[in-house]
């Protein structure tokens, strides 16, 4: 299951893709206007809202260390399967990994409460027996 800050970071790829043309703001468009009202069933195009939080993940990221921020950028906004972003990147998969795990922790740190990660202890780091 994908973590809060995960989506917020595929929302926030999409917005950098371009796909939601607009600037920062309201969309050029409403979902009204696209709505089909004549009983066809069809996917209607997903509008993206940017809103204050994508504002905000877009600061953070930012200021994410250089390796941290192209390895967020080519994972969130980089089209192409992983292999391609490696090569690019110049990584090894554990490193690319690494970093996007590091990054995710550090984004979910600054953007707060709704977007924290779980902090799961594995068994091996518990020390006392009457802990488990």
């Amino acid at each position: 299951m994908k973590s809060n800050i995960e989506i917020l970071l595929g929302e926030w790829g999409a917005w950098k893709r371009g796909e939601n043309r607009s600037s920062l703001g309201y969309p050029g468009q409403s979902a009204f206007q696209r709505m089909r009202v004549d009983g066809q069933r069809r996917a209607d195009p997903y509008a993206l809202m940017v809103d204050d939080d994508l504002r905000k993940v877009d600061e953070h990221i930012a200021r994410l260390f250089p390796e941290a921020h192209v390895v967020v950028v080519a994972h969130y906004v980089w089209p192409g399967p992983v292999k391609a972003k490696l090569d690019r990147v110049r990584a090894t998969r554990t490193r690319y990994y690494d970093l996007l795990e590091m990054a995710h922790k550090q984004l979910s740190h600054w953007m707060g409460d709704r977007y924290q990660i779980p902090c799961v202890v594995p068994a091996e780091f518990i020390l006392s027996g009457h802990l488990v």
